[in-house]
């Protein structure tokens, strides 16, 4: 380092100048430290990440519910397990396909799954409501074969293959068409 003063060499630890006395201190070429860039960008990137993926998180640990989930495409009502019959085909139709392979389990009566209205533990609903489960994952002909071992029951013992076609009820009728001639007096 230079004194200012006199242009000598000093050492950088001298207080003074040996050889003009001025106070080295005063003669420092200190740089002066170009100013700090600011660390906000950093810690807004961090804040930001924090909330994605604690969102992210949040979202993964949440029960997953076709039919309330904000992310869902379709939305698909609620099963009702206590439907049979024809609101049961109307709204289930896939549903009302695997029920109609069985007879109620209740054994209290000679009905198929698909309009049978007993609530009892083990009777037509709780079988609805588990052939309903199986379809979210299986498909009709499987979902069958897992019915009849869980709950027995198949109509006529039937183990032949499976046809998928949804099933109508059989007490649906066609509407009457209106008659269209004009009658004039």
């Amino acid at each position: 380092m230079k004194c200012s003063e006199c242009g000598r060499h000093i050492t950088p630890r001298s207080k003074f100048c040996p050889f003009c006395g001025r106070p080295a201190a005063a003669h420092r070429n200190h740089k002066t430290a170009a100013p700090a860039k600011p660390k906000w960008p950093l810690y807004l990137t961090l804040v930001f990440a924090g909330v994605a993926i604690g969102a992210l998180a949040w979202r993964w640990f949440q029960p997953q519910n076709a039919a309330t989930s904000p992310l869902a495409v379709v939305s698909r009502p609620a099963f009702d397990p206590t439907l049979y019959g024809e609101p049961l085909a109307k709204q289930f139709p896939a549903v009302y396909a695997v029920a109609a392979e069985f007879n109620c389990p209740c054994a209290d009566c000679n009905d198929g799954v698909e309009v049978c209205d007993c609530a009892m533990t083990g009777g037509a609903a709780e079988v609805r409501e588990y052939i309903h489960q199986l379809l979210q994952i299986h498909e009709p002909p499987h979902a069958i074969e897992l019915v009849a071992g869980k709950y027995g029951n198949r109509k006529n013992g039937a183990a032949a293959p499976f046809k998928f076609e949804p099933a109508t009820p059989p007490t649906w009728q066609a509407p009457a068409t209106p008659s269209t001639t004009n009658h004039t007096h």
